[in-house]
């Protein structure tokens, strides 16, 4: 038996019929767009298809251009249109401001789950309003679907310097967000037992590696599961998508997933679960894949115990991973990027490496409970036991009394370094921020102060400690078959930002199509989390580029394409477009100095950086806190 979720969509690419031409200059019908139409270039949303469309102002003609036969603008205007001249030439004149321009570029768009079609112009595009009215009711009179198709105001150019208002039909990226029923978050397939759990606090206890979950919320803590479906959209920050993309499984959102009598058919049952770009798969299993326990080769990481001081900011380098960690590390290398490039790093920053971490659960007994535990669990620990043992070992490091000589020298170090009292407390372990293990959203952070009652920094530290032992982080390095027993926690301390104008996360690619320039950011007013966002809030979410000035490929892509808006911010970006393009070719000066320090075993497109930062309250001044490999 198999099912496929009732709102995807195929795809035939090809020609029409007798045709013998790759365009048509007028769509009568939906079965004509879909067989020229194909997958979106940018594949930002799910079910969605895609045709492009070109009007040559030369003779007036509108060319809608089959797939099969050009997968470019530029290609069809080459081969069919006589433009001489190279792909860098075309894209000077065809996306310029200028009014006697010739080609007037766009794709048309349907979103299935809104029953809607949209005209969406390249993020570079610099269309005047003249020719755009002109453009968009031209291919109204054309197409069969006239009073339903939209401008899509995707991008920050058309948002901010040309007013439609009264003169075309508009619709905004956040509508055909919100509007979406699918989502591809983990594109991959995998094998277990359906499980739909209405009720994650009583069930979770008993969910197995093989199970494939449907959740109507967002745990904090994810268990080792072989697929997850969800139902509500995620951010490509997310902890629901890093986990889909560090453990290669399965995973997507359908918001109707609960309202599902066919999703519902396979409760209980065996099946095989694949994730799509426009549709996932479910079909029965004859097979039961019930969850066996096999040896397993563990992954022993490096620590290194003998630094029993504190590393101030200016001392971190990366090669002293192995003592303070590699978020402390890679904070090292940002700061050495800081002196070259425009940004700047939190301030009054040191680490505590891993030998005072190691001295205190061995002072306080809290090293044999961790061996003990270990030692059961590969002996198949019942998950009861597994929770208890974790809870007791945190409780053990929360309520031992922090080393006196310690806490002096952090507030010693606090009052050398500057002029801040409140500090950000962060883990900073061998077991994160790797290569092929992000851990992202594992371990805790904790704000500190000196002589603060409720924020005291041996309770900040204590915390940050223990939870190397919480569950989440167990079971995560559990997938990754890591030996708990070579793990250590180090912090990285640095000035804490209480009230930030902006924080955000980037991806150094462009995760919406291949081997193409961009960078992805999520960003969000204040405090407001892009990873973990409150129910029913959603956070900014665009492609920007960098410019000529930085990028190694000169002049290319440019402008910003708006994917969603902040629910926070009135329809508005929260970083302004100045702000933005700074941040790009920061982000492309960060990128290109990594990886010309760094052997890097991929292209450059391909290769990605996660890179999380904040706009200073008031002064609106960028800061760049953490930098480390994205795993793809």
């Amino acid at each position: 038996m198999k099912f496929i979720v009732s709102c995807s969509i195929f795809f035939f690419v090809g020609f029409l019929g007798t045709a013998q031409s790759s365009y048509i200059s007028k769509l009568k019908s939906y079965e004509q767009f879909q067989q020229m139409s194909s997958l979106p270039l940018y594949q930002k949303y799910g079910q969605v298809q895609s045709l492009k469309v070109v009007f040559d102002c030369s003779d007036n003609r509108l060319h809608f251009i089959s797939s099969e036969d050009h997968e470019f603008h530029y290609e069809y205007c080459i081969d069919e249109l006589g433009f001489i001249g190279s792909v860098s030439e075309f894209n000077a004149t065809a996306y310029s401001g200028n009014s006697d321009r010739r080609f007037l570029l766009a794709n048309i768009n349907y979103y299935k789950a809104l029953d809607t079609y949209t005209l969406e112009l390249g993020p570079s595009d610099r269309m005047d309003l003249n020719l755009l009215t002109r453009f968009f009711w031209a291919v109204s009179e054309h197409v069969f679907f006239s009073d339903n198709l939209y401008l899509m105001v995707n991008t920050s150019y058309l948002k901010n310097n040309v007013d439609t208002k009264g003169v075309l039909p508009t619709i905004a990226p956040n509508e055909i967000y919100d509007g979406q029923v699918f989502q591809p978050i983990a594109k991959h397939l995998s094998h277990g037992k359906l499980r739909i759990i209405e009720n994650w606090d009583s069930v979770h206890p008993s969910i197995c590696s093989t199970d494939i979950i449907v959740v109507n919320d967002i745990p904090d803590v994810f268990p080792l599961v072989s697929g997850v479906i969800v139902i509500r959209f995620q951010t490509p920050l997310s902890h629901v998508t890093l986990l889909g993309q560090n453990r290669k499984i399965p995973i997507c959102a359908y918001t109707n997933a609960f309202d599902s009598d066919y999703i519902r058919s396979f409760d209980g049952k065996y099946v095989v679960f694949s994730v799509e770009q426009d549709t996932f798969l479910i079909e029965e299993s004859k097979i039961d894949f019930s969850e066996e326990r096999e040896p397993v080769k563990r992954v022993k990481l490096k620590r290194d115990l003998s630094v029993d001081s504190l590393v101030p900011g200016r001392l971190l380098k990366e090669r002293l991973s192995t003592v303070v960690g590699n978020k402390a590390a890679n904070f090292g290398e940002l700061r050495k990027y800081s002196a070259k490039i425009d940004f700047e790093i939190p301030e009054s920053a040191f680490a505590i490496p891993f030998s005072f971490y190691q001295n205190h659960v061995d002072r306080s007994g809290v090293q044999i409970k961790i061996d003990d535990l270990i030692a059961r669990y590969q002996q198949s620990m019942p998950l009861e036991e597994l929770h208890g043992a974790l809870d007791e070992i945190r409780t053990l490091i929360l309520n031992s009394d922090l080393e006196l000589s310690l806490l002096n020298e952090i507030e010693l170090m606090i009052l050398r370094l500057g002029s801040f009292r409140r500090m950000r407390f962060r883990s900073s372990t061998n077991a994160e921020d790797r290569k092929g293990f992000s851990g992202a959203g594992i371990y805790s952070s904790k704000t500190g102060e000196i002589y603060g009652e409720n924020q005291s920094i041996a309770n900040a530290v204590r915390h940050v400690w223990a939870s190397l032992w919480s569950y989440n982080a167990f079971m995560e390095r559990e997938a990754f078959n890591i030996d708990h027993s070579t793990v250590a926690m180090g912090v990285l301390v640095h000035r804490s930002f209480p009230d930030e104008e902006v924080n955000g996360v980037a991806i150094t690619c462009n995760l919406y199509r291949d081997d193409f320039p961009g960078f992805v950011v999520n960003a969000q007013l204040g405090e407001v989390s892009v990873v973990q966002p409150v129910r029913g809030v959603s956070c900014d979410e665009f492609i920007c580029y960098p410019d000529e000035t930085t990028s190694i490929y000169g002049k290319q892509e440019s402008g910003i394409d708006i994917i969603n808006f902040s629910s926070l911010n009135g329809g508005r970006l929260v970083m302004t477009d100045e702000e933005i393009q700074h941040f790009a070719n920061v982000l492309e000066r960060i990128k290109q100095r990594y990886l010309r320090s760094h052997f890097v075993d991929t292209t450059y497109f391909r290769f990605a950086l996660d890179v999380e930062f904040k706009l200073e309250h008031m002064t609106r001044q960028l800061y760049i806190k953490q930098m480390r490999i994205y795993s793809r």
